[in-house]
């Protein structure tokens, strides 16, 4: 019994040190600052705003109108090539298109939804 706790406590002990040893940085990987989509909605209905690129086709929310909302591109679709912004109306006649762009780390993106979609843009802040 006794030698089975004292094996028990001897690996508590080891575990423990390795844990502290491991906490110095606090975080293993460094940061990377993130790309930020900045969406304004001057169209009369809500729009739907979609990333696609990578291999991958997702939501990232809602735009309601003269409300401006803020958005953060997920990591997996930076480095792997062009993104492209999609925002659809409620009424679903239009997709507007922002164009395929490339993104890096720190990006930050203004996209107008004007109330003539064909007259949206899409811009990088330098």
């Amino acid at each position: 019994m006794h030698r089975g706790l004292s094996v028990l406590m001897a690996g508590l002990v080891l575990v423990g040190a390795a844990c502290a040893r491991g906490s110095g940085s606090g975080r293993a990987y460094p940061t990377r600052d993130p790309v930020v989509l900045h969406v304004t909605d001057n169209y009369v209905l809500p729009v739907e705003v979609f990333a696609v690129g990578s291999g991958t086709y997702y939501r990232m929310g809602t735009v309601l109108p003269g409300i401006p909302s803020q958005f953060t591109v997920r990591e997996s679709m930076l480095g792997d090539g062009p993104v492209e912004f999609l925002a659809i109306p409620a009424d679903s006649v239009y997709t507007v298109r922002s164009g395929e762009i490339l993104l890096k780390h720190g990006d930050i993106l203004d996209w107008l939804i004007a109330d003539h979609l064909i007259h949206s843009v899409l811009t990088v802040r330098p």
